[in-house]
C-alpha cells in the first residue's frame, strides 16, 4: 500500500481496532465485578483492585508510551502495545486467584497504555485540521460502540460460561489487529538523538500511584493518607525539577503554557472522575439492591455508552463547523444532572428512571469529549503529538482511577462496611453526589476552552501551533 496516497481512514481503522478492544475489555470487566467478588472470595474493596490496578498502571505508563512513540515510531509502539495487551488478556483468563488476576491486569494495562497514547497521535497526523473533529469524534464513537457491546457480551459470557471468557475473547481480535496495524499505520520516523527519560518516568509513576492511593487510604487511615500525599508531592517536585534539566522530559511542562491544552486536560480529568463514580457503583447497585442477574446488569450498563455513541459524532461535526464554547459545559451539565438523579434513587426506584439517568451520563459525555479532545490535540506541534496524546489519555485514565478511588473511599466511609440495602444506599448516594460535584467543576473549567475552529496566533496552516 506504500507509494500511493491512502485514505486517512485506513490508519483510523487500525487505531479503531485497538481502541475497540480496550473499551470492550473495560466495560466487560465492570459487569463481571460482582461475580468475580463471589468467585474469588473477596470484598468490594478487594475486587476494586481489578479495575484500580489496571487504571493506575495505564496512568503511570501513558506518558512514557507516548514519548517512546515520538522517539521510536508510532506504528512500532502501537503494534507492540496491542500484542502485549493480548498476552495480558490470556494471563487474566488463567488467573488462579485475585493476586494473579491483578498482576495480569497490570500486564494488560502496559499494552493498553501504548495503544491509548499513540492512537490520538496517529489520527491527528493522518487527518487535516478541518476534519480532525470528525475523526476524533469517530474515535469517541468507537469507544462508545466498544462500551455498548461490552456489557451485554460480558453478561452473556459470565452467566453462561465464566468470567474468564471476558478476557479470552480478546485473543483472536488482538492477533489479527496487530497484523492489520503493522500494514496500515504509516511510520513516523521519530526524533533522532533523543532518549526516553527513564528516571522521569519512574517519578511520574510514583507521583500518580501515591496520589491515588492517598485518596483511597483516607477513610481508613488519615496518617497513612498524609504520608502518601507527601510522597506524591515529593515525587512531583522532583519530576518538575528534572523536566527543566533534561532535553526530552517524559512530562513536558512547557505544553501547559498553551491554554487550550492545559484547560482541556483538566476538564477531561474531572469529567472522567465524575463518570467513574457511577461506573464503579452502579453494577453493585443493580446486583445487590435490585437483585439483577449478570445479563440484566449488562443490559442496564449498556445505556451510557449507547447514548454516548449517539451524541459523540454529531458533537465532533458541530465542533468543526460551528466553533462554540457551549458544547462542553452543556455536556457536563447533563452528566451532573444524571448523577444527581441516580443518587436520588432508592431501593424501589424504577429501572426506567435508572435508565433515563444513565442516558443523561452518556449523552453528556458524548457532547463533551470530541470538542474538548480536538482543542487539546489541535494545540500541539506534530513532533509532540505522541506526548500530547499520552497526556490526554493520562488525564482520562487518571480521572477514571480518581473517580473509582473517591467513590470507593466515600462508600466505605458512609456505609461503614455494614450489610443491607440501606447501608449500601447511604454510601452509594454520597459517592454519586461527589461525582456530580466533579461534573460541575468540569463544566466550569471547560468554559475556558477556546472554540476549536479559531486558530491561535502564530498557528501554522492546519491548526497546529508551533512549539
Amino acid at each position: 500500500m506504500s507509494g500511493r496516497a491512502r485514505s486517512p481512514w485506513v490508519a483510523f481503522s487500525a487505531v479503531a481496532v485497538g481502541t475497540f478492544m480496550g473499551t470492550v475489555d473495560s466495560s466487560i470487566v465492570n459487569v463481571a465485578l460482582p461475580t468475580m467478588r463471589t468467585d474469588l472470595g473477596t470484598t468490594i474493596g478487594g475486587v476494586e483492585w481489578v479495575v484500580t490496578a489496571y487504571l493506575l498502571t495505564v496512568s503511570a505508563a501513558l506518558l512514557s508510551a507516548g514519548r517512546l512513540g515520538d522517539l521510536s515510531g508510532h506504528r512500532r509502539i502501537f503494534v507492540g502495545g496491542l500484542l502485549l495487551f493480548t498476552l495480558g488478556s490470556a494471563l487474566c483468563g488463567f488467573a488462579p486467584g485475585l493476586a494473579w488476576l491483578v498482576a495480569a491486569r497490570m500486564v494488560q494495562a502496559l499494552g493498553a497504555s501504548a495503544m491509548t497514547a499513540i492512537g490520538p497521535a496517529v489520527v491527528t497526523a493522518a487527518f487535516p485540521p478541518e476534519r480532525r473533529g470528525r475523526a476524533l469524534g469517530a474515535i469517541t464513537s468507537v469507544v462508545a460502540v466498544g462500551l455498548t457491546l461490552g456489557p451485554p457480551l460480558g453478561g452473556f459470557l459470565v452467566q453462561h460460561l465464566s468470567w474468564r471468557w471476558i478476557f479470552w475473547v480478546n485473543l483472536p481480535v488482538g492477533v489479527l489487529g496487530a497484523l492489520w496495524a503493522s500494514r496500515s499505520i504509516p511510520e513516523f520516523a521519530g526524533a533522532r538523538g533523543a532518549e526516553l527519560d527513564r528516571a522521569g518516568s519512574l517519578l511520574l509513576a510514583a507521583c500518580i500511584a501515591a496520589g491515588l492511593a492517598a485518596v483511597r487510604e483516607a477513610p481508613s487511615s488519615a496518617g497513612g493518607a498524609l504520608l502518601l500525599a507527601l510522597a506524591a508531592g515529593g515525587a512531583g517536585a522532583l519530576l518538575l525539577r528534572r523536566s527543566r534539566r533534561v532535553a526530552s522530559p517524559v512530562l513536558d511542562f512547557s505544553l501547559f503554557q498553551r491554554r487550550n491544552f492545559s484547560v482541556g486536560i483538566l476538564a477531561g480529568f474531572l469529567s472522567y472522575a465524575a463518570l467513574f463514580t457511577a461506573t464503579l457503583m452502579n453494577p453493585f447497585y443493580l446486583a445487590q439492591v435490585r437483585g439483577l442477574e449478570p445479563r440484566g446488569v449488562g443490559a442496564m450498563m449498556v445505556i451510557v455508552p449507547l447514548a454516548m455513541s449517539l451524541s459523540s459524532t454529531p458533537a465532533g461535526w458541530l465542533a468543526d463547523r460551528f466553533p462554540s464554547r457551549a458544547l462542553g459545559p452543556s455536556g457536563m451539565a447533563l452528566v451532573g444532572l444524571g448523577l444527581l438523579g441516580l443518587a436520588g434513587l432508592g431501593e424501589g426506584g424504577s429501572l426506567v428512571a435508572f435508565g433515563v439517568r444513565q442516558a443523561a451520563l452518556g449523552l453528556g459525555m458524548g457532547l463533551f469529549q470530541p470538542p474538548n479532545n480536538s482543542a487539546i490535540m489541535g494545540a500541539l506541534p506534530r513532533e509532540r503529538l505522541g506526548s500530547g496524546g499520552g497526556m490526554l489519555a493520562t488525564a482520562r485514565t487518571t480521572g477514571m482511577a480518581m473517580g473509582i478511588a473517591l467513590a470507593g473511599a466515600l462508600f466505605d466511609a458512609r456505609s461503614g462496611g455494614a450489610a443491607g440495602s440501606q447501608a449500601f444506599l447511604a454510601g452509594y448516594r454520597l459517592a454519586l453526589l461527589a461525582g456530580a460535584s466533579l461534573a460541575l467543576g468540569a463544566g466550569l473549567v471547560s468554559v475556558l476552552v477556546s472554540p476549536v475552529g479559531r486558530r491561535a496566533p502564530g498557528a501554522r496552516p492546519g491548526g497546529v501551533t508551533p512549539a
